[in-house]
């Protein structure tokens, strides 16, 4: 049996206060890849886009997150477990930053926003529907717009609230801890990843020239899974890849190495099928170091021990150790329906219920292939 990095992971536990939430929100791992675009256990650099939401374990540099969202999420826009820097862009509703915002932060469309402290810059255009915590101090600029400025510590900066928000001087906490709740989700996540990589293999691919041709096989559910052995080497070696779906609904790929890899993924998915087949598609790299993808990718991307770079779109969700972001992550609700042998871990007390008010509302089998 081989287990992804991540597998040996324990279990998360949460704090007294959050346990202390008795109807705390369970959130199974393919829930969490449905209610976010992007989680990672440590920190992201991002010149680009999410479509959807984003749950940080490090911190955050720079991007724009929320910005095309069409699932119906009950997670804020934008959680970082560690400090917010340079310029970041939110849409959707509710933040909350367990560090420092030493930044720029532009939240839109309302929701309350949370953060530890602000030595930067805070624009939360509320807009009647929702309002700015600061834990502790601020020696920023922390402005409301259409709601209340509330902080914690000391103010030797500028807190402000326009329209019918006041400015006020009390204790104020966090609804749940967004480190907390990254871990948490990483260790589904890496169970889940785990799980997968142990589903025997159903279905084979045939290589021409640098085309792959994934021939589905599918179960009686609708799930077809590939193999893919010394994945770095083939990635390394393939262009195109085309799809023969047969009665698939659901389709696998656990991307396994002898070693920890680097991945160079430059693959035209034909056809269009990055877009069209993105919902049905899960890929699970067991091993790899670091994945940088420099064309437009279908399908969600499990790949929890790995640095990953990119430079094409992912079409899907994304989970990974830390990213460097230099093209946009496309909202893409999974449809994928994991193995009927394979629980869903769920994720145990993820959340706590003032999230609503905070939101306004892998054995190793041998590939068969035909070259």
């Amino acid at each position: 049996m081989r287990f992804s990095k991540l597998a040996m992971v324990g279990l998360v536990t949460l704090s007294v206060n959050q346990l202390a939430y008795a109807d705390a929100v369970e959130i199974d791992a393919m829930s969490l890849l449905n209610q976010y675009n992007l989680i990672t256990s440590g920190n992201v650099i991002s010149t680009s886009e999410i479509d959807g939401n984003a749950l940080i374990g490090g911190n955050v540099t720079g991007g724009m997150y929320n910005m095309h969202s069409t699932s119906n999420a009950v997670v804020p826009s934008l959680t970082v477990g560690g400090d917010l820097n340079g310029t970041v862009q939110t849409k959707g509703k509710g933040v909350n930053i367990g560090g420092n915002v030493s930044g720029s932060l532009n939240i839109n469309d309302g929701g309350d926003a949370y953060m530890n402290s602000v030595s930067g810059w805070v624009q939360n255009n509320a807009n009647g529907n929702g309002s700015t915590s600061v834990i502790g101090d601020i020696s920023g600029s922390v402005n409301t717009n259409g709601g209340n400025t509330i902080y914690g510590g000391t103010n030797t900066g500028f807190a402000g609230a326009n329209g019918s928000g006041t400015v006020i001087n009390q204790p104020v906490s966090a609804p749940f801890d967004p480190a907390a709740a990254a871990a948490n989700a990483v260790n589904t996540l890496g169970q889940f990843s785990n799980q997968l990589a142990g589903t025997d293999f159903n279905s084979n691919y045939t290589i021409t020239g640098g085309k792959v041709t994934f021939n589905a096989t599918p179960n009686t559910d609708g799930l077809a899974v590939f193999n893919i052995n010394d994945g770095q080497s083939f990635f390394e070696s393939v262009n195109e890849f085309a799809f023969n779906l047969g009665s698939a609904t659901s389709i696998l790929f656990n991307v396994f190495d002898d070693a920890l890899s680097e991945y160079d993924i430059s693959v035209n998915f034909l056809a269009n099928s990055a877009v069209d087949l993105a919902d049905m598609l899960l890929w699970n790299f067991v091993d790899a170091d670091s994945l940088h993808i420099t064309a437009q990718f279908g399908g969600s991307i499990l790949a929890l021990g790995t640095d990953v770079t990119t430079y094409g779109n992912i079409e899907g969700t994304l989970v990974a150790r830390s990213l460097n972001q230099n093209a946009e992550i496309h909202s893409q609700p999974s449809g994928f329906i994991p193995p009927s042998a394979v629980p869903v871990p769920a994720a145990a007390f993820l959340f706590a219920p003032a999230l609503l008010g905070f939101l306004g509302l892998r054995r190793r089998a041998n590939l068969q292939k035909a070259a």
